[in-house]
């Protein structure tokens, strides 16, 4: 599946940051020394799937909706307004 995710000013993907807001209001990243989110617009990432444990992995097409929980094993995908209008856009598209 493909997932719509943000990507942090470090580059990191949204669900690198703590979920909630810490006691000074910021959400953290995990990976790097990022003190809080500076979510940028969202953006089709691809997602991978194999037919099996020893296959190969193949990009999986399918685009994950917005506010999927643990779709592609990326957490709760965003479900903001901008993720939604990314989203019926691409299928739209598709379609």
């Amino acid at each position: 599946m493909a997932a719509i995710v943000h990507r942090c000013a470090c580059a990191h993907l949204d669900h690198f940051h703590v979920t909630g807001e810490d006691k000074d209001g910021r959400r953290p990243c995990y990976i790097c020394s990022c003190r809080d989110s500076d979510p940028a617009p969202p953006e089709i990432i691809p997602t991978w799937r194999a037919a099996s444990l020893t296959a190969q992995a193949m990009p999986d097409p399918v685009l994950v909706e917005p506010g999927t929980v643990d779709g592609p094993g990326l957490g709760r995908l965003c479900d903001c307004d901008d993720c939604w209008t990314l989203y019926e856009t691409t299928v739209g598209q598709a379609a």
